[in-house]
């Protein structure tokens, strides 16, 4: 990708954080937001509006390897904006990421989500879905789901998991150095401002292992509404390339909607546990 082809909403925050890198005072829109994550107590509700670039030409869902939920090797959310939901009460946690049927209209789907709850050490991954008006829960088999360990390594590397790779990165951007992971890249903020429409906002970047990033907080007030951020990186022919994302912000509450925090029914635990563990 060439740099002319990037948009020039994108263009100007690059410029605009490089220009700020000076500025070393901490912003304070973020900081309620900061310390939900910290305290591991939220309900998110965010859409992904640029779509997730396509890893493989397989249409199958894959939900390991990675800290996040990895969705690029499915053609169900791939080249498509997607909607998701990120619920957490202490060790407790809900992640999904799904399309509406806007997308799948001509398969004749009503809709489709990827899901991932943890309780404590375990954790269940699943998909949901609708074979013409029935709801589909699909996890080990149909109908039942058996729980994996919990991938401590891969948090302790990458941080806590936001559903998409990008939120994921996105939101450990905003905790403090003390509190990241080993794997993350530390993010400075560089200044903030206001915009024609009436919104504020934050900048951040990071400039490290040769990988510049900007990330742009934008508030309604003191309601985070949007994310944006744009990533430079010389490829392997030495050529200028990079990538942006666009996040929109529905809900971010301090409070954990527990209705997500248990298997659905119709989806049944068939886990094999030690009797100690029962």
């Amino acid at each position: 990708m060439k740099i002319e082809k990037f948009c020039k909403v994108t263009l100007a925050l690059a410029v605009a954080v490089s220009a700020m890198a000076s500025v070393v005072c901490e912003a304070s829109n973020l900081d309620t937001y900061r310390n939900l994550l910290m305290r591991k107590t939220y309900t998110i509700k965010y859409q992904e509006i640029t779509p997730q670039a396509r890893a493989t030409n397989k249409d199958r869902i894959n939900l390991y390897g990675k800290n996040s939920m990895d969705t690029g090797t499915s053609d169900l959310f791939v080249n498509k904006p997607t909607q998701s939901i990120l619920v957490c009460d202490g060790d407790n946690k809900y992640e999904e990421i799904g399309v509406g049927n806007a997308y799948l209209e001509s398969a004749g789907v009503k809709s489709v989500a990827t899901c991932r709850l943890q309780k404590g050490d375990e954790v269940f991954n699943y998909t949901r879905y609708y074979d013409k008006d029935k709801l589909i829960y699909r996890g080990t088999k149909k109908g039942s789901v058996s729980a994996v360990e919990f991938n401590i390594l891969a948090n302790l590397e990458q941080g806590d998991s936001f559903g998409t790779a990008n939120m994921t990165r996105l939101l450990n951007a905003m905790l403090p150095d003390g509190n990241k992971a080993a794997g993350m890249p530390s993010f400075r903020y560089v200044g903030s401002g206001w915009l024609n429409n009436g919104l504020n906002y934050e900048d951040y970047r990071s400039d490290s292992n040769g990988v510049f990033e900007a990330v742009r907080y934008y508030f309604n007030g003191y309601t985070l509404v949007k994310i944006a951020s744009a990533t430079y990186y010389t490829n392997a022919k030495g050529e200028l390339d990079g990538t942006r994302c666009i996040i929109k912000i529905d809900e971010f509450s301090p409070t954990p909607d527990k209705k997500y925090l248990s298997l659905p029914e119709g989806l049944k635990d068939t886990t094999k546990r030690k009797a100690a563990d029962k």
